[in-house]
This record gives C-alpha cells, structure tokens and sequence, in this order.
C-alpha cells in the first residue's frame, strides 16, 4: 500500500506566531527607541555644531559601544527588514479592490519598509562604514572632532568613487527616506498595540492612531531641522556665510544680555 509522504513544516512555520510577535517588538525596542534619539541628537545641529559635536560626542563615549551597536541596532535590524521582507513579499494586495484606510495603511506599512530599508543601507554606507569604502573618514574615529563638518559635507558633498552626487539630489533622497522611516515607525506604534492586545476597541485604536501620528510628525520635524541645518551651514573657510539661524538668535540674545548689563 503507498503512502503520501508529508512534508514536515518548516522554521517558520512551526515558529510563525513566535516570529511574528518578535518582529512586531523589535520594531518598538530596539530599533523604535533608537530612531528617537538618533533623530533627537541629530536635531542639534539645528542649535550649532557645538551642540550637535557635544551630542554625538557624548554618545561616541558610551561604555561597550560596539557590543550596543551589533546587539541593540544591526542585529535587531537585520532580523526586522528580512523577516519584514519575507512578510511583504509572501502578502496580498487588495487596495485597488478594498479601498479601506486599513488597507491602504497595511500597503503603505510594506512601501515605505523597502524604502526605509535601501535608504538605511545606503546612510550606512555614506557614514558608519564610509571610511571602508574609500566614501570619507572614519566617523567613529577620535581623533575626528567635528562630527558636524563630517556630516555637512557626506550630505553636500556626497563623492562615492569619485562620483559626484549633486546635494540636491542627496537631500531629497534623505527627505523621502526620513519620511518613509517616519511613518513606518508611527504606523508600527498603531499595529503593535493592535497585536499585542494593547488596543482591543474601535475608540483605542484610534487614540493610539492620533498619538503616533504625532509621534511620526514630531520625529520628521527633529529630521527636518537636521537637514536643514547642514543646508544652511557655512563651508569651513567662506567668509561672507551668514550663520545659522538658531545661532543668530542665541547671539542675538547674548547681545541683548550684554547690552542690559551694560545699562
């Protein structure tokens, strides 16, 4: 008598649901909790290059920064975008059909996630690994004081292999990888509550929905004044460059401090 040989179930999906709740999780912490302050320290440089120097200084002294790096960034990275890949590539897309917000959420989740994801790749590149490249200096490297200078000019002066990126082309590349990591996250917020059984009713979910739409406004703001302060910086060496605008008033201010105590 033949028998019909069964396929034993893979991996995955023998450990589906365990698979699932840990890329819903790891969006959240680490890599969730790691966007806020990346986006918060790069938000100094809008204050100065001595505010966003002091920032990123301050962080390059953190006790195991290489074991934070591998087990609290690249690792939980690595797992969220190709298992979030898989995800995307094995799911159905029925918004022409069904043109439901949820749907739309649900497509726009997977679109910016292959953004996010080529875009992360590629700021990698431009600076944590620049130096392995031949792309520029080594930005971890001590002896490279002004983080701010080494960060304007990968953004206005992007050279990989000798090829000359116009800075327009790379500020819009980081606008729209800014904004896809942004509403990804934001939108993860919204899912993961619903997943976890966080958010149950109709009036939950939406309340979560308002506050991390908030959460994703405020964080493209701290990414955006970033940007622009490295626009609007001066070159090293061009005299006639108004400073930055938040310069100008701080030293505006200190003026008018000046002035008083002088009365």
């Amino acid at each position: 008598m033949s028998t019909t040989p069964i396929n034993e179930p893979s991996l995955e999906q023998r450990h589906h649901f365990l698979l699932r709740k840990l890329h819903s999780l790891s969006g959240i912490v680490p890599i969730g909790a790691f966007l806020i302050e990346h986006l918060l320290t790069n938000s100094m440089a809008f204050a100065g290059p001595e505010k966003f120097n002091e920032a990123v200084h301050s962080l390059h002294e953190l006790p195991y920064l290489w074991a934070l790096e591998i087990f609290g960034i690249f690792l939980p990275l690595a797992f969220h975008a190709i298992y979030g890949i898989k995800i995307a590539m094995t799911a159905e897309y029925n918004v022409a059909s069904y043109p439901y917000m949820e749907n739309r959420r649900y497509t726009l989740q997977r679109i910016t996630g292959y953004i996010a994801f080529a875009f992360l790749i590629v700021h990698l590149m431009k600076f944590r690994f620049a130096h392995l490249l031949g792309w520029g200096p080594e930005f971890l490297d001590p002896h490279n004081m002004d983080k701010f200078e080494i960060t304007r000019n990968g953004l206005m002066a992007w050279r990989p292999w000798g090829l000359v990126v116009p800075a327009g082309v790379t500020i819009t590349m980081y606008v729209i990888g800014l904004g896809a990591a942004c509403y990804h996250f934001a939108n993860g917020i919204w899912s993961f509550c619903i997943s976890w059984g966080i958010t149950v009713g109709e009036k939950a979910q939406k309340r979560v929905g308002m506050v991390a739409a908030v959460v994703g406004i405020v964080l493209f703001t701290w990414g955006g004044l970033s940007l622009y302060a490295f626009v609007k910086a001066p070159v090293p060496g061009d005299k006639g460059v108004k400073p930055m605008i938040a310069e100008q008033t701080i030293g505006a201010s200190s003026a008018g401090l000046d002035s008083g105590r002088g009365d």
